[in-house]
């Protein structure tokens, strides 16, 4: 009786220890490149198939070969109401992009909302591709060659 008081305990204690930790949702990119990345992004959401939607352009994460980055640590809409970008670039001059031109600042890190993407001077545009999250809370992006 004894060793079952005892084994109880301890078994609850371990299954609750050893238990993986949930994930953090948001979204992650991952360089599956031999190449340093240096990656920014993008979140689009309002109305903007018709008139003006909110713009925040964040970046540089710099993410060596093998490694990942979390640019959005919070769980991503899943509402289908805001549209994710992304715009990478290697040291060898290699890019990810696409066709949806926004403001960046090509030599610092930066964090860029509306005000700012309005008066963007014309040099430090790139092009950013959608990011397909399919509505996740949680996605990974991963970038390869």
């Amino acid at each position: 009786m004894k060793l079952l008081s005892f084994a109880v305990p301890f078994a609850l204690f371990a299954v609750l220890f050893f238990s993986p930790a949930p994930a953090d949702a948001g979204l992650h990119v991952c360089n599956k490149t031999e190449n340093k990345l240096f990656v920014s992004v993008a979140t689009l959401w309002g109305d903007c198939d018709l008139t003006w939607c909110h713009e925040h352009v964040q970046g540089w994460w710099n993410i060596e070969p093998g490694d990942c980055k979390t640019p959005i640590g919070a769980s991503l809409d899943t509402s289908g109401d805001t549209d994710y970008y992304y715009y990478a670039e290697d040291a060898q001059g290699g890019t990810w992009s696409g066709d949806l031109t926004l403001c960046v600042d090509g030599q610092s890190a930066f964090d860029y909302g509306d005000s700012d993407v309005d008066s963007c001077e014309s040099n430090t545009h790139r092009r950013f591709k959608p990011i397909r999250t399919e509505n996740y809370s949680d996605y990974t992006l991963s970038l390869t060659p």
